[in-house]
């Protein structure tokens, strides 16, 4: 068995919940470094633990929440921010859980906040969109169903963000699809 502070075993995951500051980014070239920061946590996450085989990212963790640029920083769950988290994913063998916060909505409306799971194959297999954005600060189209899917040892995980998880309907759900570890991911602007 690995040795390190997050262990695992056969019936066992080890989980790390990484304590994100929102970044600030102005460019599309700012997301880009800031998710090759992020891919480089999870090397060094997998190098000190060698148990790990979950990392979990917050809310507004990827593109921040530019008060004027979020649009001009959204992007797709092909695009490169999630590219380089798949890759970090395979080059580590673990599962990570990510936030982006500017999915481009394909009927051009709003775009939504989302949570994805990125398998240690690099396959997304998670996407929750957020059902209930904080209004009037949060400029998302809503998303409209709960997400499950099988994590590391088949652990079922579903996800929630943010303000969703106060309404136990949300919670409910997720956990009658079969979810044994409900995640959620929140980011908080003011301390």
């Amino acid at each position: 068995m690995p040795q390190g502070s997050i262990s695992s075993s056969r019936d066992a995951v080890g989980v790390a919940v990484v304590n994100y500051r929102v970044p600030v980014c102005e460019s599309r070239q700012d997301v880009l470094l800031n998710c090759k920061r992020i891919a480089s946590m999870i090397d060094g996450a997998k190098k000190g633990y060698p148990g790990l085989d979950l990392i979990i990212f917050p809310e507004y963790s990827t593109q921040g929440f530019h008060p004027e640029k979020w649009q001009d920083l959204t992007t797709t769950l092909d695009g490169p921010e999630v590219a380089i988290f798949k890759d970090a994913c395979v080059r580590n063998k673990v599962y990570g859980i990510f936030s982006i916060t500017g999915e481009k909505h394909p009927e051009g409306k709003n775009p939504y906040n989302t949570m994805i799971m990125i398998t240690d194959q690099g396959e997304i297999n998670l996407e929750y969109r957020k059902i209930f954005p904080w209004t009037p600060k949060e400029p998302w189209t809503a998303g409209h169903e709960t997400a499950v899917a099988i994590g590391p040892k088949g652990l079922v995980i579903g996800g929630v963000i943010c303000y969703d998880a106060n309404m136990p309907e949300i919670v409910r759900d997720t956990v009658m699809k079969g979810a044994e570890l409900v995640v959620r991911i929140q980011g908080e602007f003011q301390p």
